[in-house]
């Protein structure tokens, strides 16, 4: 769009005529509280309206067919979404803007209620929705995107369905959440990606289960409080970082199922003689051989120093 907008009175109204949003357009503009988009809008670029903070509701019309990532991330006072009825490729419920079959969420704001049709929470869906201070996660969801919930700084309670199929929670998914405190991972999550939980430094209890076979690099990395928390015997590998800067996880328990556990995993935790390294263990990277090593492991060139 290479015309130059006006915004009167925090409305902007885009004329008719124009087909795309360019990337970056409104980035960051506290001025912008309501935008009006035309009937020939067919693209709103990435990260458009992202930092618009004072922006209240969206409305995507007909035509438009694509929205770039974290478009509206960081519209933390965002409180409406809707979609035109004849959108062929979008529509919304509960203020959710989701694929027209109603199984990805492509986006959502501190209102949403994420509906039981969705699969996937897609890539930085709610980023930056600094204001959410709760989300449930129903039964329906199998994956959880990337960045999905990166920096929800005010989210503090996320409910997983018991019952669900969850089996995905995406890298840094859940990282830079301050106030979230407990986190339990229903059964059946297969893979709980690098970063996920990182520098969340209220989180003080964490519950994984037996689904679960990697702890990934930085998964918990930068959380200061993390106490609570036991590793279950499906998990074979400890990646590294993984709980990187966690100054008050003592007395954790590694089970005989971990084999291989990466440099700088436990590096400044609040370590003690009564936290030992198993004999199953046979790769450990850096800055791990500080901690207790076995009699088990009496082969040098079974400790690689590069994991």
């Amino acid at each position: 769009m290479k015309e130059k907008l006006e915004i009167i009175d925090g409305r902007c109204v885009i004329p008719h005529g124009v087909k795309e949003i360019e990337e970056y357009e409104f980035q960051g503009n506290d001025k912008l509280r309501e935008i009006v988009f035309p009937e020939t809008l067919c693209c709103i670029g990435r990260k458009a309206f992202k930092g618009c903070w004072n922006l209240k509701e969206v409305y995507i019309p007909r035509n438009a067919v694509k929205v770039g990532e974290e478009a509206f991330a960081g519209c933390c006072n965002l409180d409406s979404i809707k979609v035109a009825e004849d959108n062929p490729v979008f529509r919304s419920v509960s203020n959710c803007c989701l694929t027209r079959d109603g199984k990805t969420l492509v986006f959502g704001c501190k209102s949403s209620v994420i509906p039981e049709t969705v699969e996937t929470i897609g890539r930085s869906a709610f980023m930056w929705c600094e204001t959410m201070s709760g989300i449930t996660i129903p039964g329906s969801v199998q994956n959880i995107e990337n960045r999905a919930f990166y920096g929800c700084l005010s989210l503090r309670a996320v409910a997983f369905s018991d019952k669900g199929s969850l089996r995905r929670i995406g890298a840094d998914s859940f990282s830079h959440c301050p106030c979230l405190r407990i986190v339990s991972i229903p059964e059946g999550v297969q893979e709980i990606g690098a970063g996920a939980f990182a520098e969340c430094p209220y989180l003080w209890s964490v519950t994984i289960p037996n689904s679960v076979t990697c702890i990934n690099d930085g998964t918990f990395c930068g959380c200061e409080r993390l106490s609570r928390f036991t590793i279950p015997n499906s998990v074979t590998e400890i990646r590294r970082y993984a709980f990187c800067g966690c100054h008050n996880l003592e007395n954790l328990t590694i089970p005989a199922s971990v084999t291989t556990i990466g440099s700088y995993a436990f590096s400044e935790c609040g370590w003690n003689e009564s936290i030992k390294i198993p004999g199953t263990v046979l790769l450990i990277g850096n800055e791990v051989s500080s901690c207790y090593i076995p009699e088990e492991i009496k082969d040098e060139d079974t400790l690689r120093p590069n994991i």
